[in-house]
């Protein structure tokens, strides 16, 4: 039996097989039975994920946190430590919004940020291995609100969507499948007295209403929540908005928007550069028409009650497709891995059972993965039976009323999902201006409140309704006590380009977390005092004493981009947003 394959919570009823149809022995929950084959069809495509599936969305997940939290990491003196452009004194002085919530405000000095993020680290490889997996995906869930509220002032699409993915999944069971949870679970079945197996919860079949309550069905391969419903809606949701709200002339009247996008040199790649110097008008308009009309169908696909496994399959391939082609030209941080992260969870059953057909066909291939299974679950195995409590201590089995806790916990988490999807949905009319067309709805604050305590935040306007059509750097114009001209914020921000002078160089390449700090500091005064007292510690960051800034000036540099068929940007700019004395 494959160790890793799915494995049915044993304090929950299990009902039913993959192949079970539902009709025969479905208990009525409606006096029509016509109402009931709806039901059952909602309940079907909208509100049920296969756990194999879902195991997948976690391990995308996890890859795409430590990505983040490497990201970061690399820049933790910056944006984490009082030494850097936003110390923890300025943002509680002046919060950048009204209810912020991070643990790494606790951190001033960047030993105190290293501790935080080892912590983070070890919480995401045991989400990645699937390890306590329920734990994990809380303990996750605080740790990304932790990193992300330490930089709420400059928040960005990709780490709004990273936040949600993350927070719609902490309700469903991603450790059921390719996790060591599961191996675990096996192994203390197969370990367990007579006793402690007498005191375990019958899986029994259950009726169908306590299946839909408990989320258990198809014999442990199948999950149904409205957890499920809300990554689902989710994914819609940004594409609509996204779609909806382009509506300005580079969409629709003369397509220039991929034109002026892969112009963004503080965005570009190395490809969008090539890409730029050779691409035709027709071309241009042509891949800004099949984004925008991706975009459209994606919800359309996504929410289809008909041929939902093709519909599926499709959108998973346009989702990769389009993401694919945004990370070739763009760098937008967190944005493109994380939204494609939500595909894995939309993936059938049938298509796993596919797969494992196909797998076990090759003898070779089936005889490489039962090799690696054992020898997985051996290492793993090994691991728990040598940090077991159990080797020197006797753990009882749940008592009576842990165990009537566990039985209602499904119950509360469905309240729980609803009450974040209302949030949610809330925010979803506050924060579009399309919604507004429909109906001017305004958060109440406690509801305000919790959008920024819990990142729920929904605005879906990405190059919308015009795409950029100027681009934009910082530039330091500092001299030293030996009067040499420096740029202490280009040498960190744009390695490639650490002194860019009165222009903008081509495909820049700064981090996401600059790009989006040097998009909202211009218009953030009260940071302002942060950023010249940390260009004024260049000498300390360099260890030069002749390095010390006696004078600066901090530029903002723009340019226009070229228009559809030209190559070149035009009316370049610069004034004066800070400097010292």
């Amino acid at each position: 039996m494959d160790s890793f394959s799915p494995a049915p919570d044993p304090t929950l009823p299990v009902t039913g097989t993959v192949d079970a149809p539902p009709a025969t022995a479905m208990t009525r929950r409606f006096p029509f039975p016509k109402m009931d084959r709806v039901y059952e069809k909602i309940r079907r495509i909208y509100l049920t994920a296969d756990v194999r599936s879902l195991a997948a969305g976690r391990i995308a997940l996890a890859l795409v946190l430590l990505r983040d939290l490497i990201g970061r990491w690399l820049e933790i003196g910056i944006w984490y430590t009082n030494d850097g452009i936003i110390p923890n004194h300025t943002l509680l002085w002046r919060p950048s919004w009204d209810h912020v919530f991070s643990l790494f405000y606790l951190a001033s000095y960047k030993h105190e940020a290293v501790f935080g993020f080892v912590i983070c680290l070890f919480v995401y490889l045991t989400l990645l291995v699937g390890f306590r997996t329920k734990l994990a995906q809380v303990l996750a869930w605080i740790c990304m609100l932790s990193l992300h509220g330490r930089t709420l002032l400059f928040d960005n699409g990709g780490d709004v969507v990273l936040g949600l993915l993350t927070t719609w999944t902490m309700f469903l069971p991603t450790g059921r499948a390719f996790s060591v949870d599961v191996v675990l679970a096996r192994r203390r079945a197969r370990l367990a007295s007579p006793e402690e197996a007498a005191l375990a919860v019958p899986a029994v079949p259950a009726a169908p209403a306590a299946a839909a309550t408990s989320g258990a069905a198809a014999g442990g391969k199948t999950f149904t929540s409205l957890g499920v419903l809300a990554v689902t809606m989710q994914l819609a949701i940004i594409y609509f908005f996204n779609a909806v709200h382009k509506q300005g002339r580079s969409w629709l009247q003369d397509g220039s928007a991929v034109n002026y996008a892969i112009h963004l040199d503080r965005l570009a790649t190395w490809f969008a550069v090539w890409l730029r110097n050779w691409m035709s008008p027709t071309f241009a308009k042509g891949l800004t028409w099949s984004a925008l009309a991706t975009e459209a169908m994606l919800p359309i696909l996504l929410l289809s009650p008909f041929a939902v496994r093709g519909t599926r399959r499709l959108a998973i391939l346009m989702v990769l497709g389009l993401h694919i082609g945004f990370a070739a030209c763009l760098n937008l941080g967190n944005f493109v891995p994380a939204m494609m992260a939500f595909t894995p969870n939309f993936i059938r059953g049938e298509d796993w059972d596919a797969l494992e057909r196909w797998w076990a066909r090759s003898t070779r291939r089936a005889d490489l993965g039962a090799r690696i299974r054992l020898r997985l679950t051996a290492i793993i195995e090994k691991a728990a039976a040598l940090l077991t409590p159990g080797r020197w201590v006797r753990v009882a089995a749940p008592g009576p009323v842990i165990t009537a806790v566990r039985r209602r916990l499904p119950a509360a988490r469905e309240v729980l999902v609803v009450m974040f999807m209302g949030v949610a949905g809330s925010q979803v009319l506050d924060e579009n201006w399309a919604a507004h067309r429909v109906i001017d709805h305004h958060n109440a604050p406690p509801i305000g409140a919790a959008v920024s305590y819990l990142d729920l935040f929904q605005g879906w306007s990405m190059f919308a309704p015009e795409a950029p059509m100027t681009d934009f750097n910082l530039m330091v114009d500092a001299v030293t006590v030996d009067g040499r001209h420096v740029d202490p914020y280009n040498e960190i921000a744009n390695p490639k380009h650490p002194h860019p002078g009165f222009s903008i160089p081509v495909s820049l390449g700064p981090s996401w977390l600059f790009y989006g700090y040097g998009n909202h500091i211009p218009n953030r005064g009260p940071y302002h005092q942060a950023l010249l007292e940390w260009v004024l510690r260049y000498t300390k960051r360099t260890g030069n004493p002749n390095d010390q800034i006696v004078s600066f000036k901090l530029y903002t540099v723009e340019d226009d981009s070229p228009r559809l068929g030209e190559r070149t940007p035009r009316n370049l700019r610069w004034k004066v947003m800070l400097q010292y004395p």
